[in-house]
This record gives C-alpha cells, structure tokens and sequence, in this order.
C-alpha cells in the first residue's frame, strides 16, 4: 500500500556499503522514473547513474549529507551509498524544470524503497564536478540533484512534530537518526 511504502521511506544517509547494487536493479529503478508525470510530457530529464566502486568514490566528497547535523561531516567509510542518480536538467531550463526534477526524485525514493534500497536526495552539490563525472555538461545539461542509494544501515525512527514547531532532524545517543 502507498501509505505504507511513504512511511518506510525515509532519507538514509548511512548505507551499507559493501552490498552493492546490481545494474539491473538500478535501471528498473529508472524505468519506474520514466513513468512520471512531467509538463506537457516533454521528457527534457536526463538521469545519469554511478554504481562502479571508482565512480562511486570520485562522487562522494562532491555532496554535502546533513545540515542538521553540523557536527557531522557525512557518512564514514563501509557506510557511503553503493550507487547515485544524477538528476540533469537541461542547461537552460523551463519554469516546469524543478517540478519535473522533484516528482521524478519522488519516484525514484519510492521505487527504491519498494526494492529495499534506502536513498537521499542531495541538492547541495559541487554541480561543476559532478557534471564532469557524468558529461552532462556536453550534452547541454546539468546536475540538479543527487540521489544516494544502498542498502539502509541506519534506523530511521518517524517523530510527531513537537509542540515548537521544530522540524529538525536529529540523532540520537544510539546514532538512531529521528525525522
């Protein structure tokens, strides 16, 4: 059920690292992703996946993980996503753009959640290098996005919003991450 699968994803931020994710299982990921709705089914997202262990470790310090977390400079080695999607819009975008780029983003955290694959949409980026990673730029795109996946090694506990109004996340002394 939808509310069930909402609930279950959450942004994971650490993974385990070592279990891989097999191609197959990334573009049936995209597959779903292709099926959203976007303006005027114009189609203008390109998706670029990193899944090979270089890959995976050239884009990692390009991302910034939890501004919440100030103290707390990212995920440490043997927990660092197993793979990324690169959400790429094109260079000069229509008002839509942002739109589209969020529903698909949306998609792809779902899937991947049906899938049992944790995952975290990253917009603070290094665009310049993760364009140059994944050669959007040549095409006339650009990175929006990340989206870090693998398989969840972390709890993430859901919390009713406190009566402050607050809706940080934070973790606890057991590093059980609290949204």
């Amino acid at each position: 059920m939808i509310e069930e699968l909402a609930l279950r994803t959450r942004s994971y931020r650490r993974f385990r690292e070592q279990r891989r994710l097999e191609p197959d299982t990334l573009r049936s990921i995209l597959e779903v992703v292709r099926l959203a709705p976007c303006a005027a089914n114009l189609q203008k997202l390109r998706f670029s996946l990193v899944s090979d262990r270089s890959g995976c470790a050239a884009m990692f310090p390009l991302l910034s993980w939890a501004g919440y977390l100030e103290d707390w400079p990212g995920p440490a080695e043997g927990e660092r996503p197993a793979a990324y999607m690169v959400v790429n819009v094109p260079a000069e975008e229509a008002p839509y753009t942002r739109v589209d780029a969020g529903i698909a983003a949306a998609y792809t955290v779902l899937a991947a959640m049906d899938r049992g694959i944790g995952a975290c949409m990253l917009m603070s980026i290094d665009r310049d290098a993760v364009d140059g990673i994944t050669g959007a730029r040549e095409k006339g795109y650009t990175a929006l996005m990340v989206i870090a996946m693998g398989e969840p090694g972390e709890s993430v506990v859901v919390e009713s919003p406190p009566g402050d109004g607050s809706l940080r996340y934070w973790r606890d002394d057991k590093g059980i991450h609290h949204v």
